[in-house]
């Protein structure tokens, strides 16, 4: 184990020299350290986009759904995300660039005025959040279990520290520039894992009718028709809402960049899942048995495949820098959603003094309740910050699009809609509605529209200087502050 250790440990300190480096870059202003001064370019933005979101549970926990909950099921669960990047890049990139602000609670706070919406919307975002960072850090703890023989807790301690260490300190620059490298070696990883796999195999379509033969309920799903559409919709909806996604489209240098950057990070995220699902996870039924924790067959794949120490290691490396580069875009929006919408980064504009050990003490913070958290860890990753993830849907899905094209959207509308779909969501999540697994979304998502259109026809219309603004998000080449930072700050 010396040498894959000494790979992690060789990277884990680059990650922190980054983050040093990094520093300075995002010294300037609040929105250097947020947004990276939205300059980042189409191919930059993409590869970030893509590492921060097919994160590590997307690697591991994608091969672990599938192998234990059908392909059907797992295809139609990251289907939906595939589908929900083309929704965010046509229904809210090109406004929300314009709008130039840093989280998405800029733009609610401003188009639905009111401190329910100020304060409720970051809230949601800590707390879905944070469930997706639980997640993420088990991959940590099995990936050292499984690879690196360090015990569970070691491993996910280790490395939140690390993670919380550069992203205090760097914010969105060491974030992008760590995220383009974790990018590249997650696709090497994934893919090289599947070379091998086909080396030792043969035709992948060959194997997966093998692996369905031998049990049929890969091939098959016990979920009835909620079940399978529930997830879809969940994902498809979740994306245009999703935090870290929001302020990737805010890094980029316009709304064209945007449009573009989700749609290519979106290509590539489909390639991997598919790839995963349907080589990978063959493989794994033909060769192993049952297993204690699905969220480990990935690795257990690699021990099948009788990799060298130095191979091991770098997926080591290439699985925990899947995690990485989605946590470290988590904590950035969870803190910015704390210290920049809740507490209005109130010590200045400059990333110095109070304000930047304010901020860095949030990340800190949001860090540590997250670590807490993980030491119990969730049964199935994919599972588990599905469940956070659709909580932001149920919530904000309507109100941003509301606000964005529907002149009649009140404030009481997007109040009214947050906390319905909200209700609605949670409720039917308990035990005694008995419903599908993650299907509650196709009750929250209608039920927060009809609130979000009834409370606004019933209400007075909104102000006029407030539809001027938002009418020229949507005209090209316009808006109050394209690339400047105005409308953030």
């Amino acid at each position: 184990m010396i040498v894959e250790i000494s790979l992690v440990i060789l990277y884990l300190l680059a990650c922190i020299g980054v983050g040093v480096i990094a520093s300075r870059r995002a010294a300037p202003s609040l929105r250097a350290y947020w947004v990276h001064e939205g300059r980042l370019g189409i191919a930059v933005n993409s590869l970030a986009i893509l590492a921060g979101f097919a994160s590590g549970g997307s690697v591991i926990g994608v091969v672990g759904l599938a192998y234990s909950k059908g392909i059907p099921l797992t295809l139609s669960l990251f289907a939906g995300a595939a589908v929900g990047f083309p929704l965010a890049a046509i229904l809210v990139a090109a406004p929300l660039r314009r709008f130039a602000g840093i989280t998405l609670t800029d733009f609610l706070r401003f188009r639905f005025p009111h401190v329910i919406v100020r304060t409720s919307v970051p809230l949601l975002v800590v707390v879905s959040s944070t469930i997706y960072l639980v997640a993420q850090l088990k991959v940590v703890g099995i990936v050292g279990q499984e690879l690196l023989g360090v015990p569970y807790a070691v491993s996910i301690t280790v490395a939140m520290g690390v993670f919380v260490l550069y992203v205090s300190i760097g914010g969105m620059v060491a974030v992008t520039w760590t995220d383009v490298f974790q990018g590249l070696l997650m696709l090497a990883i994934v893919g090289g894992v599947c070379f091998f796999t086909i080396l030792q195999t043969g035709q992948p379509g060959e194997l997966l009718e093998q692996a369905t033969r031998q049990d049929a309920q890969l091939g098959a799903s016990s979920q009835s028709i909620l079940g399978i559409v529930g997830p879809f919709v969940l994902w498809a909806t979740a994306i245009p809402v999703m935090p870290h996604i929001v302020m990737r489209i805010n890094c980029a240098r316009n709304a064209l960049a945007a449009k573009v950057s989700l749609n290519l990070a979106m290509v590539v995220y489909s390639l991997m899942i598919v790839a995963c699902v349907m080589i990978i996870v063959p493989f794994a039924k033909m060769e192993l048995g049952p297993v204690s924790d699905n969220d480990t067959v990935f690795l257990r794949v690699v021990d099948q495949l009788g990799m060298n120490p130095w191979v091991r290691g770098i997926v080591a490396v290439g699985i925990l820098a899947a995690v990485m580069s989605t946590v470290d875009s988590l904590l950035l929006a969870s803190a910015a959603a704390i210290s920049h919408d809740l507490l209005g980064d109130r010590f200045g504009h400059s990333q110095r003094g109070r304000g930047a050990m304010l901020r860095i003490t949030v990340v800190w913070l949001i860090g540590i309740v997250a670590l807490a958290l993980a030491y119990t860890p969730p049964k199935l990753i994919v599972d588990y910050y599905t469940t956070g993830i659709g909580l932001l849907s149920a919530s904000l899905l309507v109100p941003t699009l509301a606000g964005f094209w529907w002149k009649r959207a009140t404030t009481g509308g997007a109040i009214g809609a947050i906390i319905t779909g909200m209700v609605v969501y949670i409720g039917g999540s308990l035990p005694v509605f008995d419903l599908p697994k993650h299907s509650q979304i196709l009750l929250a998502l209608p039920a927060s529209a009809a609130a979000m259109i009834l409370i606004s026809v019933a209400s007075r219309a909104v102000d006029s200087s407030i539809l001027k603004a938002v009418a020229k998000l949507h005209q090209e080449g316009s808006g109050p502050s394209e690339g400047t930072g105005d409308g953030a700050e």
